[in-house]
């Protein structure tokens, strides 16, 4: 059980939230203001393929890449042991393992700079029953304890939205915001005819997303039990898939696909277009420091979506985009309109095409470091 869950006698859970997450410490800077820096070369850690480095930094990165050495590793395989620390600025995707902190310690001296990018409110996931408990400890084991070694070390956190950015910011740690940049490939338009006949629909989202897999299974099973021509996608595995087994009427087209790897997803989303996809978002303090990158997915998939009216959807909406309050009714009407009108698809696919292209135009820059190379 969470503490949140034992502290609720006359106090609100986002209240909870915040006084609980003072126990929780947290990642900080060494210093409150940061000042750009000119590298001579980037080196980033990631751990493997994962979304937040290629929605965020790997675009980036290549673009640093036209004027400095930037070095890529991987944090569960890669040597260490030829890096050049001297004048390089490492950038810390996410997470970090006991080596990357020992080189970084090592050769702190050399360096031009450490940089953390977070996109996620980490603080109020460990405190959250909706993440489930193997997360919560990697978020121990590979971001909590390993960087809260990197607090003499590191210069400025990146954040991958205002509220984020403002949360961390709340310790007197130097912030700069640092918004999604997809690859321009994934905006591309569809002009592909679509068949009425048969539809489908699908969800995908992660384990942590507990909540939205609770919320949508009452509003799918009323959409298959009137639509006998659409077929439902989830992905999800464990507790979750058995749910979705159990709780959907009986003789209705339903397919429950394991989570897969990134590239897996990537590839699989791409090569099997959707014609709705849902994107539910509740409530809550973990939730409103997210960042609308399922729009992204949704391109991909070349679908038209439904998205919670939340804070992280209404930045970057579109008119034509289909944003509707959590509540059953509101869904189901707003799911049944798309069925219903081909032309409401085809309306509310271009609006998200529309808003990834807005992203893909950011400035590839990243906040605090001079393209233009350094020499130390």
């Amino acid at each position: 059980m969470s503490p949140v869950d034992v502290f609720t006698n006359g106090v609100t859970v986002d209240r909870a939230f915040n006084l609980f997450s003072r126990l929780v410490p947290g990642v900080k800077t060494r210093q409150g203001e940061f000042s750009d820096v000119r590298p001579r070369s980037i080196i980033a850690f990631r751990k493997g393929s994962n979304p937040t480095f290629s929605y965020y930094l790997d675009a980036r990165l290549q673009f640093y890449g036209q004027n400095m050495p930037v070095t890529i590793r991987c944090i569960d395989r890669d040597d260490l042991t030829n890096l050049n620390p001297a004048g390089a600025f490492v950038v810390v995707c996410r997470y970090l393992r006991t080596a990357q902190v020992n080189w970084i310690l090592r050769n702190a001296h050399q360096l031009a700079g450490v940089g953390l990018f977070m996109d996620d409110d980490v603080s109020g996931i460990l405190l959250s029953t909706q993440a489930p408990f193997s997360y919560r400890a990697k978020l121990v084991q590979l971001h909590l304890r390993p960087l809260l070694r990197l607090g003499n070390c590191l210069d400025v956190l990146w954040a991958s939205t205002p509220p984020l950015a403002s949360l961390l910011a709340s310790n007197g740690s130097a912030v700069r915001l640092l918004p999604p940049l997809p690859s321009k490939a994934v905006a591309a338009p569809d002009d592909a005819a679509r068949s009425s006949a048969k539809l489908s629909i699908g969800f995908y989202a992660t384990g942590i997303h507990a909540a939205e897999h609770t919320f949508l299974k009452p509003i799918v099973a009323e959409i298959l039990s009137r639509y006998a021509n659409v077929t439902f996608e989830v992905s999800a595995s464990g507790r979750h898939a058995r749910d979705w087994k159990n709780d959907l009427p009986k003789g209705c087209t339903v397919r429950i696909r394991p989570m897969l790897p990134w590239e897996e997803f990537v590839t699989y989303s791409r090569e099997h277009p959707t014609d709705i996809v849902l994107v539910p978002l509740l409530n809550g303090r973990v939730n409103i420091s997210r960042a609308d990158t399922k729009r992204i997915d949704v391109c991909r998939m070349k679908a038209a979506a439904v998205f919670s009216d939340s804070e992280p959807y209404r930045r970057n909406r579109q008119p034509a985009e289909i944003l509707v309050k959590n509540e059953h009714g509101s869904w189901v009407d707003a799911i049944e309109s798309l069925i219903k009108s081909p032309e409401k698809r085809a309306a509310a696919r271009s609006a998200t095409f529309a808003a990834v292209e807005q992203m893909t135009r950011r400035e590839p820059t990243i906040p605090g470091l001079s393209n233009s190379g350094g020499s130390m």
